[in-house]
């Protein structure tokens, strides 16, 4: 290792030193605040994998008035299960969706017993081969002979998944502004330590030393401290991943929930953005506060 090099890392080491507290104030903050984005990120990926599952198994349901002769049934039936654009027909009865309903709410008495026996009306419930082909399928048996309504469940998902989104934007929002408070302690942490030692910069200024050659020691203190506590928000999402959602993984078996493979696939992301946030903010505040 070279006498530069020596003294780069003799400066890092004292940098740390001597600023000690801060430095682990500034390892907390970037931690919190990666950990925080960390988990919007598994949200994101979370929200998705299950949007997937359910719109794949997004059905239509064509409701039928009381009134519809057996002959046009069967014949909505057979255009139904002829249509290409139609994966799977199920036939349900008034007396089958009553069943249905009652096992349903069997837990809720209130709800249950608030349906009776010929409230709700027979209906094909149909799978289409792609669900966004919804509009075209109204279109064409909105208007045939005793339907009374289509209906598409993507309405309901749509709600759904927007208030997922709208949590997840919040929780990036809240994450970005703790990432905002771990680069000005960055920035701060690099302002003292380098005012610590304007006189030995003065000095290698005079000898001609370059602003670069000047400013590593203090850039690479920001960016070890980013890269810990990146380190660190990994850490703490394998800690949750193993704990909390294996818990919720034992409660809900029909979803899909992230995992390891998920945090080990943000991870590179939460390293870069937290040396890259550390490295900006030091460069910022020796470019602002120190003539060098």
């Amino acid at each position: 290792m070279g006498p530069r090099w020596r003294y780069t890392f003799a400066e890092l080491a004292g940098g740390l030193r001597g600023n000690l507290l801060m430095t682990v104030a500034t390892v907390l903050t970037v931690t919190v605040s990666l950990t925080l984005g960390g988990m919007g990120l598994l949200a994101q990926r979370q929200v998705n994998d299950v949007s997937r599952l359910f719109y794949a198994s997004v059905e239509v349901g064509i409701f039928l008035s009381a009134e519809l002769p057996e002959e046009q049934r069967l014949s909505l039936h057979s255009q139904l299960e002829e249509n290409p654009q139609v994966e799977r027909v199920i036939y349900e009865s008034e007396q089958q969706a009553y069943e249905n309903f009652q096992e349903l709410f069997k837990e809720d008495p209130v709800l249950r017993d608030s349906v009776q026996p010929g409230d709700l009306p027979d209906s094909f419930r149909v799978k289409l081969v792609d669900p966004e082909n919804f509009a075209a399928i109204e279109s064409q048996y909105s208007a045939f002979p005793g339907v009374e309504k289509v209906t598409d469940q993507r309405g309901v998902l749509d709600q759904l998944f927007g208030l997922l989104n709208g949590f997840k934007l919040g929780g990036f929002a809240i994450a970005i502004l703790q990432l905002v408070g771990g680069a000005a302690l960055i920035a701060n942490t690099i302002r003292l330590s380098a005012f610590a030692r304007r006189e030995q910069i003065g000095i290698m200024k005079l000898v001609g030393a370059t602003n670069w050659y000047i400013r590593l020691p203090f850039i690479l203190e920001g960016v070890l401290a980013g890269l810990i506590g990146s380190v660190g928000a990994i850490l703490l999402l394998l800690i949750g991943e193993a704990t909390l959602l294996d818990q919720v993984r034992e409660y809900v078996r029909f979803l899909p929930i992230v995992g390891t493979d998920d945090i080990l696939a943000i991870a590179p992301l939460l390293i870069v953005t937290g040396a890259g946030v550390a490295a900006i903010a030091s460069f910022v505040s020796l470019r602002r506060f120190l003539d060098v």
